[in-house]
């Protein structure tokens, strides 16, 4: 699907993901001591609810997504809170990142929604868009993910968008350049949108030493 398409899934509902962060993300912010302050960036955001939550933790935040309706409702839910998010319409596979710019960076399930070179090609980009001491948080789908077969298992309705399903150790080789805080491989039900289903998923925290 394009981001078009991708439009009318935003179209049919203001918060399709739900409004709450990533518990993931929350867990590793808490456990590392990340501050919320400085420059941050969500890549591949949607309507924007770790962009959102960050930006209530003190970020100044860069929320990117390919999908204008998404922007739009991401758009208007900073200013009615007032928050610090600037959005950005983009196609992920042509960003251009500035070197050590972010104190952190968050690809919640977006990575995979490029092909095998645009990712590895972003990923670098990413590693090194972060500013020394910077934190990345990073999830994708596995092939566990039961979109990444055809055994009649219930998959997401938006399966379709994933042109990447990870190997096992795949995500952790992709950022070995930065110091590992957290990894984790699961097989997890997800009740956050549509008919109850589960998800092979990958998670990496990550930090920038030098």
């Amino acid at each position: 699907m394009t981001a078009a398409g991708f439009d009318g899934v935003y179209r049919s509902s203001t918060s399709f993901y739900g409004d709450k962060p990533s518990p993931s993300l929350v867990q590793y912010l808490e456990k590392y001591h990340v501050a919320g302050d400085g420059a941050g960036l969500d890549l591949g955001c949607g309507q924007g609810r770790n962009a959102l939550f960050l930006a209530q933790r003190g970020f100044a935040m860069t929320a990117v997504d390919g999908s204008a309706e998404a922007i739009a409702s991401l758009g208007e839910a900073a200013d009615e809170r007032r928050l610090n998010v600037s959005g950005r319409v983009a196609d992920l596979a042509g960003l251009e990142l500035e070197p050590g710019r972010f104190r952190l960076i968050v690809a919640n399930t977006s990575l995979d929604h490029l092909g095998v070179d645009e990712g590895e090609a972003l990923a670098r980009q990413m590693a090194a868009a972060l500013e020394p001491g910077g934190h990345l948080f990073v999830s994708v789908f596995t092939v566990d993910d039961p979109g990444c077969d055809a055994l009649g298992r219930v998959a997401s309705e938006t399966a379709s968008y994933v042109k990447h399903y990870y190997q096992p150790g795949e995500l952790r080789r992709q950022f070995s350049a930065l110091s590992l805080l957290a990894y984790q491989e699961e097989y997890a039900l997800d009740v956050g949108h549509g008919q109850p289903h589960y998800h092979g998923i990958a998670r990496l925290f990550a930090r920038r030493d030098h």
